[in-house]
């Protein structure tokens, strides 16, 4: 039953005396939201009078109180169907404010990869932002690198510590504090994005009024060159009723925007410890925000993992740790102080749990006993009915086994415990070795092949097929690792070959147990009746600091060869030669084309207007994989000389940096406005743009055997410009090509094509070579096989 009270505060608001209504409802009301929602849950009719008290607000223009009060019983109650739904309300609606976004690096030392990661965040389709960028007590080039940028983009701002602060949180908080942007975005001074991040992710939030908009996952860029996509889901984040309410993949805060005004409403900041800097911040941050977007489909932001210095080895691994417990500390300070709901005090927990039995896992013999004591402390604190329904609910029963165990054990059953996992994961992971990553059924026992690398180009699955369809083959495609006796057991009676490509795999210089199991494994296939095959897609690494061991590994593993495949004759030469390869065991088969793999060509026109090129500027392309021996600063120097002549010229470059040491000197070298530069994995819809756009596919390598970019530009009828070494004479002919023999000499038919004097082929031109290369026509005349089968 309404109270007097509360209905001479009706009558007041009725009477349009909103200031007097407002005054009575809050002495009716509690102030603390935890106890309002818990004081309306259940009761209808005084979420109806409690709403009469927000809309006195929005008379009384008292905004900011609406924002502080709906996001924080949104937060409290999010059952609530009533007060939540109230229309009408005015909101602090700033969207009209520029800048919109607020981009905040902080950089410590990251001279090596700074420069291509501000210009990745000024090349950004969506340009209404600030830059802040923290030099937090750099040491080496990074703040002449910021210097030059800010001086060349009125956007940035920056902030400078004489001192180092120790932590990444410190300078990212000093940006927050004086950010202007609607939004606020996070990038790592080592890592980059793609053109279209920040316009996907501001789409969505301004169009939405979100308070954060989530991408779907990150592409991983390991130190190897191996890149792979991390993908989130958000299924239950925003359904109260899901185990999973306000639980997300991501615990980081640079594949997303925030509102700024919810962060600065809550005082929502970095952690300052030495790591897990993030954990307070998203924690308060998924708990206020009431409007969440996501694009689970969409990734555009690139994570450098450098194994050297990532996380896990300098503070986890070799430490006590207190920087993690320090962080789970102060998010449930603040969960106590600001009253948080009780529901996310399980969310804390189940972050809590998982967090440190990773940390247990990973830190060292030395600090296990110091560490195990902190965590079961904490454990004690874990509502285990409530992580319990979490664990079954999303079948993770190994989770809260583990979490029983380090709460009621001791820490000598508890590292045992651990040691006996590690070990059965460590035999799980020899099973997932010996799983194929790629399978063909057919009926002749036919080819498994190592390394299996199907992610990063599609070599490897077309010719393959092509073996299958004509020899009726099974063919399995493993990681190198996966070459094992368990293997060769399994599959000694279903297969007949063991096909072998890039050596490099099979050894490494600083593990001799690399090489010394390719030996044993191979000598074991040889006893079981296996053939090895060996295709030379290089006889030796064009760059390696090792050349003799390097030779010496090669023989090693060409003795156990039975049957080499070499691109072409300079190649086989060179095996005979080099390796005393026998003469009779050599074949050749052509590195072959990609068929329609990626597609029809489009409209030039049209696909130079997607890259902002003048429809009749000449363009040149260089495409693939960037290491030092591929020449890339000779083609740069001798464009920038043809570009001193012309401005009707444009040079894209396109791929994955192979060699980081190239990167700042790459970055300050392509800051002409006519050379447009997309390091990094080329997604394969995006490969079709490039080709078709390029009038001349321009190969400036140093050193070359073979190479997959000629034959993917020869497979998109598009010329190619490419050095008279290697096997490439035997390829590039003059119907779809060009040669040269000096750099000086590139440059010349470079300004030759520009200037109209070589006239361009004709799409005609290419389809006897196209033929010739089909992988059906080059899989069929292998001849071991013709007589295997």
């Amino acid at each position: 039953m309404v109270n007097d009270v509360l209905l001479s505060a009706n009558k007041a608001f009725l009477g349009q005396n909103f200031s007097d209504a407002r005054a009575i409802y809050e002495q009716c009301f509690p102030s603390n939201v935890k106890e309002l929602a818990n004081t309306l849950m259940g009761k209808p009719i005084l979420k109806h009078v409690f709403r009469n008290y927000l809309y006195s607000l929005a008379f009384e223009g008292d905004i900011d109180k609406i924002e502080r009060l709906m996001y924080e019983y949104k937060a409290a109650d999010p059952h609530d169907t009533i007060v939540t739904s109230t229309k009408g309300l005015p909101t602090l609606d700033s969207h009209q404010e520029t800048p919109r976004l607020s981009i905040i690096v902080p950089i410590h030392n990251s001279g090596q990869y700074l420069d291509f990661c501000i210009q990745s965040i000024r090349e950004q389709e969506f340009s209404d932002f600030e830059l802040i960028l923290i030099n937090d007590g750099s040491t080496d080039s990074s703040a002449e690198i910021i210097e030059r940028h800010a001086a060349e983009d009125s956007r940035i701002k920056v902030l400078t510590n004489l001192q180092a602060s120790g932590n990444p949180g410190t300078p990212r908080n000093q940006a927050l504090a004086i950010a202007k942007g609607v939004y606020v975005g996070f990038v790592d001074s080592d890592d980059w994005i793609n053109r279209d991040f920040y316009s996907e992710l501001m789409s969505m939030a301004l169009e939405s009024k979100a308070d954060i908009a989530f991408s779907g996952g990150f592409n991983n860029h390991e130190a190897s060159g191996r890149v792979s996509k991390r993908t989130y889901t958000a299924e239950g984040f925003d359904d109260p009723n899901s185990s999973r309410f306000k639980t997300h993949d991501s615990f980081m805060i640079w594949d997303k925007v925030f509102k700024r005004s919810m962060l600065e409403m809550f005082n929502i900041r970095l952690g300052e410890t030495k790591a897990a800097v993030d954990v307070p911040f998203v924690f308060a941050a998924y708990y206020y925000a009431a409007n969440i977007v996501f694009n689970d489909d969409f990734i555009g932001y690139n994570y450098r993992r450098e194994s050297e210095s990532s996380v896990t080895v300098a503070h986890r691994k070799n430490s006590n740790c207190e920087f993690e417990f320090q962080a789970f500390s102060n998010v449930r300070k603040w969960a106590n102080e600001n009253s948080v709901a009780g529901y996310y005090f399980a969310t804390i927990d189940i972050k809590l749990v998982s967090s440190l039995m990773y940390t247990l896992k990973m830190v060292s013999d030395e600090y296990f006993d110091g560490v195990f004591e902190k965590v079961k402390a904490l454990f004690t604190d874990v509502d285990a009915v409530s992580f319990k329904e979490y664990c079954v609910q999303n079948q993770k029963w190994w989770l809260y086994k583990e979490f029983l165990k380090v709460r009621d054990h001791s820490a000598e059953d508890v590292q045992l415990y651990l040691n006996e996992k590690e070990e059965a994961a460590k035999a799980k992971t020899v099973e997932q070795l010996i799983t194929p990553r790629y399978q063909l059924e057919g009926k002749n026992a036919g080819i498994m092949f190592f390394p299996c690398w199907l992610t990063n180009n599609p070599y490897q699955k077309l010719f393959y097929q092509a073996l299958n369809e004509h020899f009726d083959l099974a063919v399995e495609g493993y990681d190198q690792k996966g070459l094992r006796k368990e293997l060769i057991d399994r599959k000694k009676d279903k297969f007949k070959f063991i096909h072998l490509h890039w050596l490099h795999n099979f050894f490494d210089f600083k593990d001799p147990s690399v090489l010394e199991n390719t030996i044993e494994a191979l000598s074991y296939a040889k006893q079981n009746g296996f053939e090895i095959i060996y295709t030379a897609h290089n006889i030796s690494s064009h760059d390696s600091e090792n050349a003799e061991d390097e030779k010496r590994y090669r023989e090693q593993i060409l003795s156990f060869v039975d049957h080499s495949l070499a691109h072409g004759e300079l190649a086989k030469q060179r095996l005979i030669k080099e390796f005393e390869v026998p003469e009779d065991s050599i074949e050749i088969v052509p590195h072959g084309t990609y068929g329609d793999f990626y597609g029809e060509k489009i409209d030039k026109t049209q696909a130079k207007e997607k890259f902002g090129i003048p429809a009749k500027s000449t363009v040149f392309l260089f495409f693939g994989n960037i290491k030092g021996y591929k020449g890339i600063f000779n083609l740069l120097s001798r464009f920038q000389k043809l570009r001193e002549r012309r401005d009707d010229i444009y040079l894209i470059i396109a791929g994955r940096v192979l060699d980081q040491e190239l990167m700042p000197e790459l970055t300050k070298q392509t800051m002409d406005a006519n050379i447009l530069f997309r390091p990094g994995f080329v997604q394969n819809d995006e490969v079709i743009d490039y080709f078709s756009s390029a009038d001349l596919c321009v190969l400036p390598y140093e050193q070359v055997l073979t190479s997959g970019a000629a034959m993917l530009s020869v497979t998109m009828r598009c010329p190619v410009l490419a050095p008279s070494i290697g096997i490439l004479p035997e390829v590039i002919t003059p119907e779809i090509g060009l040669l040269f023999d000096s750099f000086d000499d590139m440059q010349e038919q470079m300004e030759m094509v520009a200037l109209g004097e070589i006239s361009l082929f004709v799409d005609e031109q290419f389809d006897e070579a196209i033929a010739t290369f089909d992988w059906k026509n080059l899989a069929k005349n292998i001849s071991f096989l013709r007589k295997s089968f």
